[in-house]
């Protein structure tokens, strides 16, 4: 995810429109109850976080490449599932924006919103970070050994032997780089990232090196911090 500091001005709100909105959550409460009560905690904490981002507006567009309320960029969108629900996120509603949000947050943390994550508070408990749907890259993906079936005939006795289904064992993915600290700037791939500070191995090192924090070796977001091997 990558950030665009802004500044939201200060809404006057009067007396009235105060006790109005109070009695209104107020019956929220009542109507909704215990169930609903951790889905409106990670709503309020998503409401915090896009008030810092673009002032609180769902259907922002300014033409800078960010979208939506949580200023989503075109290839993170689209990248944890986005798609299923507008082109773009500022066409999406809040619900979904949330909903996309939330597998950012399970795949990248709070840190895919360096500054307003944590003006906000957020974290992956009170946002309800979900793993599901998160894309996942193509060189990292292995495919399960197929089942083969073997049938031999001897005289008039069948014998069927059959290869039980397994699977390729996916390894525990860690960070291990021990080096110095780098943050990563608009424009930065990890391939220009190894070259600058020349990584031996290229950017496929530098990626290995960063597991837990580099998901997809093709989205990485500026503010994020990473370490040289």
């Amino acid at each position: 995810m990558q950030y665009l500091s802004k500044h939201a001005a200060a809404k006057k709100i009067s007396v009235k429109q105060r006790l109005a909105g109070v009695g209104i959550a107020g019956a929220a409460t009542i109507v909704g109850g215990l169930a609903t009560a951790g889905s409106a905690k990670a709503s309020s904490v998503w409401d915090a976080v896009a008030a810092c981002e673009s002032g609180g507006n769902w259907h922002i567009n300014t033409g800078n490449g960010f979208y939506g309320g949580l200023q989503f960029t075109p290839s993170t969108w689209r990248g944890y599932g986005g798609g299923a629900y507008a082109p773009r996120a500022d066409l999406a509603s809040r619900e979904a924006q949330i909903a996309v949000a939330q597998r950012v947050l399970a795949g990248q943390g709070p840190g895919a919103w360096p500054v307003c994550s944590v003006r906000a508070g957020l974290s992956r408990g009170n946002g309800g970070a979900t793993s599901s749907s998160i894309t996942v890259s193509r060189s990292t993906e292995r495919a399960p050994v197929t089942t083969k079936k073997v049938t031999t005939y001897r005289s008039t006795t069948k014998k069927s032997v059959s290869k039980k289904k397994t699977y390729a064992v996916r390894p525990v993915v860690r960070n291990t780089a021990r080096g110095a600290q780098i943050t990563v700037r608009s424009g930065d791939t990890l391939g220009e990232l190894a070259q600058r500070y020349h990584v031996a191995g290229g950017w496929k090192t530098l990626w290995k090196a960063n597991g837990a924090r580099v998901t997809n070796p093709n989205l990485i977001f500026v503010g994020q911090v990473l370490r040289l091997p």
